[in-house]
């Protein structure tokens, strides 16, 4: 399997988790990059509860929890769910 890279990292996008997490809710636990800064990046998730931050974590450490960009896997304006 090829890891991604940060060039591979595209706002907008959904990744899925190298270890796969099913919510209560029964959607995957994917994070969709809001924004890019030098060296972190912000991201949404169905794992934030409503009315809280979104996480901003550095790119690495993201690299390292990401598996594949799910975008074309996803609904349109809705989270993957466990079928």
């Amino acid at each position: 399997m090829i890891s991604l890279t940060q060039i591979d990292l595209i706002q907008g996008h959904i990744y899925s988790a190298k270890k796969e997490k099913v919510l209560w809710t029964g959607e995957f636990c994917d994070r969709m990059i809001i924004r890019f800064w030098d060296t972190t990046l912000q991201y949404d998730s169905p794992a934030i509860k409503d009315g809280r931050r979104f996480p901003i974590v550095e790119i690495e450490k993201f690299l390292l929890w990401a598996k594949e960009d799910v975008t074309d896997k996803t609904p349109k304006r809705e989270w993957r769910k466990k079928p």
